[in-house]
């Protein structure tokens, strides 16, 4: 049973809500319109940068900006995609970060977002030891013991019964259960740095951001990890009581996995972020995906197994926020971080014991391959480490 202890750190203190997609539509970044309810996007900067290497992506172009790398005035973002149990990838790396830096994540970043095991990892490595403490409930090489949890209550013996009714699928799977162990009583709110969870309303058919860092309706952190990761169709939706319009009655929410719309959720951290530090306009974003295999199907192939269409869909969207990342934010404040996995090892469902340890072991090939790159990125996190070391 996991014990909550508290340190001495100063609680940094946030209140939570959601943020709603309005009907009108979903507004990108510097384009004008009033269909997003995310405020800080009002003309960013379009800049090109470059920076992808062979071997998987890690997009951290060499450091020609000395005097500003790890400046006070940086406001550091961390973004993790969805990928089922293959959240398992972001959560090694986040260990060897930690363990090079010397800190927890949420004391190396301002604020933090996620779709899916995404989301579920950044609630978990921003859960509170106890109320009002700085100290996490777990670090992020702990945290990796979760997917192994995890993954076997969601997913366990289901792996060849696609074809049930949902009901059946999601009646007895007992990651709510699991969800209410892990993260207790703990509000959003709680969250030791502001974090956004993405979901999919279907009761409106627009994006729900669950954001612990501005006023309004609060949530249980367990509901936000079990609305971020309610995949369709292995999980019924999370329905929830939300109050979205000041002295309107309250409507119920229909929340699935927000991979629907965000499987790669960095510019949804973006937006969040200027709209969170109003004023600022240096941000360093770290987006940490959770690995992927490149091979294609024929078209008789994709007619045989339609969910692979989804897994493509899934995987332009990221891409295309990737391409997105690169246009609006400088060479130095944006690195992304991404596996390359042999095939077989890129299903979302596989909770079998070799092939989370499959995983784990493409992960750190990961960190081995980009040693010196993790270095540069602990310089960047916290440059105070490196100087003691120094």
């Amino acid at each position: 049973m996991l014990k909550r202890v508290c340190s001495t750190f100063e609680r940094f203190m946030c209140t939570g809500t959601f943020t709603r997609f309005t009907a009108a539509g979903i507004m990108a970044i510097g384009m004008p319109g009033g269909g997003i309810r995310v405020a800080g996007i009002n003309g960013a900067e379009s800049r090109r940068l470059d920076g992808r290497t062979a071997n998987g992506t890690v997009g951290l172009a060499p450091n020609t900006n000395k005097r500003s790398i790890g400046g006070s005035g940086m406001r550091k973002i961390l973004s993790i995609d969805a990928g089922g149990v293959r959240g398992i990838i972001p959560a090694t790396i986040l260990a060897e970060i930690e363990a090079r830096a010397g800190q927890p994540v949420c004391s190396l970043f301002d604020f933090l977002a996620g779709t899916s095991s995404g989301g579920m990892l950044v609630l978990a490595l921003n859960c509170p030891a106890t109320s009002g403490c700085t100290r996490p409930l777990c670090s992020a090489k702990e945290v990796t013991s979760l997917f192994h949890e995890w993954g076997n209550r969601a997913f366990g013996d289901k792996l060849s019964t696609r074809v049930q009714p949902l009901a059946a699928l999601s009646s007895d799977n007992g990651v709510e259960d699991m969800f209410r162990e892990y993260f207790g009583d703990a509000l959003l709110s709680d969250s030791i740095k502001p974090t956004i969870v993405t979901a999919f309303d279907l009761t409106t058919a627009q994006p729900f951001l669950l954001n612990s860092a501005k006023a309004g309706d609060d949530f249980l952190m367990w509901q936000a990890a079990r609305a971020t990761t309610a995949v369709p169709p292995y999980f019924s939706p999370l329905r929830l009581s939300i109050s979205d319009i000041p002295f309107w009655r309250a409507r119920e929410a229909c929340l699935v996995d927000g991979s629907l719309f965000a499987s790669n959720p960095a510019m949804c951290a973006l937006a969040e972020a200027r709209s969170l530090f109003p004023g600022e306009d240096d941000f360093l974003l770290i987006s940490i995906g959770c690995g992927e295999a490149h091979r294609a199907f024929l078209p008789v192939a994709l007619r045989q197994n339609r969910r692979r269409i989804f897994d493509f869909s899934s995987t332009a969207q990221s891409a295309c926020v990737d391409y997105q990342m690169r246009a609006f934010l400088p060479r130095q404040r944006y690195i992304r971080i991404q596996a390359d996995l042999v095939p077989g090892l890129d299903s979302i469902d596989d909770a079998s014991e070799k092939n989370l340890l499959g995983l784990q072991r493409e992960a750190r090939e990961t960190i081995a391959r980009h040693a010196d790159v993790l270095d540069q990125l602990v310089d960047l996190l916290a440059p105070e480490s490196s100087m003691a070391i120094a």
